[in-house]
């Protein structure tokens, strides 16, 4: 079996169960913020479903920014998981969007701007969900940790998903290793350098 598709496999393999795994702990969370919970089979297993395609396609996306050739277009096969922010996933999407590409950077300003990504949309529905209208009481304790906790921590998942697909690569061993660099400059260095006497 070719090399590349052995790697492009296991990553697809990785992120179907990673995905799955999360879309379970989403449909957990759900029905801890939810006052009014509803179970359904189907609802459940097109959440998990919808998981674990995303994660497939981020494994296959991830695995293609390091190919070379027809395979590097296959990175831009995350662009249809994205579905999974349609509707009430919206507020899940800063997660992987913004903080994303940022959460690995250095600097104040990046790193500030994922963690707002990441802690924002939980602050602000806890507030607006921290009191009953109708009643005008405060939200059950789980509603209020799960939306404090679980939001950020189903939100970090997906920013390390986006990291994958957006966030810088790591660099190449080629230009990291001085042992290497110093051998080329050698290498070079002879090649440029006149005969001398026979």
């Amino acid at each position: 079996m070719d090399p590349s598709r052995h790697g492009f496999l296991h990553a697809a393999l990785a992120g179907l169960g990673l995905g799955a795994a999360w879309g379970a702990l989403a449909r957990i969370w759900m029905r801890l913020v939810s006052t009014d919970p509803q179970f359904s089979w189907p609802g459940t297993l097109l959440i998990v479903l919808l998981g674990a395609v995303f994660g497939l396609l981020v494994g296959i996306a991830w695995r293609a920014r390091t190919s070379t050739g027809w395979r590097r277009w296959l990175r831009l096969l995350a662009v249809p998981g994205l579905v999974l922010f349609a509707g009430q996933g919206l507020p899940l999407a800063p997660g992987f969007l913004v903080a994303g590409p940022l959460v690995r950077r250095r600097g104040l300003l990046p790193r500030g701007v994922a963690a707002a990504a990441l802690v924002g949309p939980a602050l602000t529905f806890w507030w607006f969900e921290r009191f009953d209208d109708e009643t005008m009481t405060a939200a059950p304790a789980r509603v209020q940790l799960s939306f404090l906790l679980g939001m950020p921590v189903l939100a970090t998942a997906l920013a390390w998903a986006g990291h994958l697909v957006m966030g810088p690569l790591p660099a190449s061993p080629q230009s990291d290793s001085p042992d290497r660099a110093l051998s080329s400059r050698r290498s070079d260095s002879s090649l440029e350098a006149p005969a001398g006497p026979a």
